[in-house]
Order: C-alpha cells, then structure tokens, then sequence
C-alpha cells in the first residue's frame, strides 16, 4: 500500500494510513460480500503484497492489483505463479485511469486519502464502478453513511450508489494496528437511480446550492430557486414539514425535488454548476 501526502501525493515514511490487513477471515468476508465471479473485472486499491489480490484472483475473471510502493510491488510479482488474471499496475491511484468498462473494488485503502479515492470512483459520471467492498477509517464511513446529510458530495454519491456500514474492524485485524478505528462499507451503484446521470453536474450544483446552511428550514433553503406556491405544493408533494431542515430530507426527496426545478422552474433560476474539476 502506497504512502500518500495530502499536499504533493509522494510517499513518505511516516504515513499513518498503512495498516496492512493480516486477518484471513475477513479477506474471506470481504470478497465474498462483494459477490465476486469470473466474469468480474475487480481493482485491489493499494494492493501491497497481495493479501486481498489473491484470494480475489481465486474468484474473479482478472483482478487489478494498484500498488505504488516497489518493495511491494517486487513481492507482489515474485508470487504470482499460476495466478495469470492478475495485472499489476504501480502508480498512485488518484493518478490511475479507470476501467471504461464495469468493474468491482474489493480494498483496504490508505485513510489520508479516503475521500479522493471515493470521488474518483463515485464521483464521476464516466466510471463504471458496479459493486464495492471498502475498508476504511471508521469516522469517514459514519459520515458517508450518516442522516441528516449536510455534505453535497456525499450526498451526490449517495443519489447513484447505495452506501451502506456492515461492522467495525478491530485494530488488531491489522498490522500495525490502527490508532482509530476501522469498518468495512459496501457500494452499490443503483439500479433505478432517482436522478438520470447525465444530470450529475446540474445536480451537483443545486445540492451545494440547497445545502450551503445544512439546517436552513426547507422553506428558505429553496426560495430563491422555487417560487412560494411551488414549495407549498412541494411540501405536500415530499410530505414533509416546510420548516424542517433541509439536510433530514432524504435520496428520494432530494430527486424529486431537483427534477421539479427542471421541469417547472426557469433554467435561469436554477444554481450555477461548479467549475470542472481538472482530473475529472
């Protein structure tokens, strides 16, 4: 598993996020919550010597191993004996070009970086990610998991893919052990998604725009996009409470309400999609 600083992404010594996994058991658990086949194309995000890259190898049509480190991408490859459906790939993973075709994660990814990794793959509209099982800080998964849902990212994610926290990981399942604590999550990319895809910009933009104050009543969180009498009939439309926080509405609400903008609101109130972002 590479070491990552936040600021430049080179590798450094000290990088707390590197806790290799070491427990059997749960390399078990989480290849098999992640429904691995052969006729699945599987990415092992940090990858190391190859704890969770071959007991996917076992299950998968071809597993990408993403390694940055060459220590250990040497073990990585000195192992490889039969196992010809793994591909190893040393570089960053936030520099890595993913598949154009669909694929699974099945990780235990560096902590520092938990949030760009999650945005690169949840993030774009191009990625065919279609199932994921992640390890990650345990802080990190309660937010990306939490309700109410103050962050528009997260919240974005959430719109296409199901994020759901399955257990706690204890610190001893790693060597060295983490100083926080862990939890598995897994990702699901929505069959019928509230919002068509082709949406995601706009949508991004009226998620910042109805979430810049989480706790705003609904009411004033919306006014200058929707008129008076339309968030009255949108209150009874979401059966919801016109002065409750904006935040505690929910994936279904928040598509319903984005597509009343698009269908009955002039484009010219609607919020300014954000500027694109270069590794986009």
């Amino acid at each position: 598993m590479p070491k990552y600083d936040s600021r430049n992404r080179k590798a450094l010594s000290n990088f707390s996020g590197q806790h290799l996994l070491i427990n059997k058991f749960l390399i078990k658990e989480l290849v098999d919550l992640a429904q691995i086949n052969r006729s699945d194309m599987v990415i092992d995000i940090g990858a190391g010597t190859g704890a969770i890259t071959f007991p996917l190898a076992e299950k998968a049509g071809t597993v990408i191993a993403i390694e940055n480190d060459p220590a250990s991408i040497q073990k990585l490859r000195s192992k490889i004996k039969e196992e010809n459906n793994i591909k190893i790939r040393q570089i960053d993973v936030l520099r890595y070009e993913l598949p154009r075709s669909p694929f699974c994660v099945v990780a235990n990814i560096p902590f520092s970086i938990t949030s760009p990794i999650f945005e690169k793959f949840l993030g774009d509209t191009s990625v065919q990610l279609q199932r994921a099982v992640f390890i990650i800080e345990k802080g990190a998964a309660k937010r990306f998991t939490a309700d109410p849902m103050t962050n528009p990212v997260i919240l974005t994610w959430r719109m296409w893919y199901d994020i759901r926290l399955v257990r706690t990981v204890p610190s001893s399942h790693f060597s060295p052990p983490p100083s926080v604590d862990s939890a598995v999550v897994k990702v699901i990319r929505k069959k019928n998604p509230a919002v068509p895809i082709n949406l995601r910009r706009k949508f991004i933009a009226f998620a910042s725009h109805g979430l810049r104050y989480p706790r705003l009543p609904f009411y004033e969180a919306m006014n200058e996009v929707f008129t008076p009498p339309q968030i009255t009939k949108l209150v009874r439309e979401l059966r919801i409470d016109r002065n409750q926080p904006i935040c505690s509405l929910n994936e279904q609400q928040w598509g319903m309400l984005f597509l009343a903008m698009t269908r009955h609101v002039a484009s010219y109130r609607w919020p300014k999609s954000p500027k694109k972002n270069k590794r986009q």
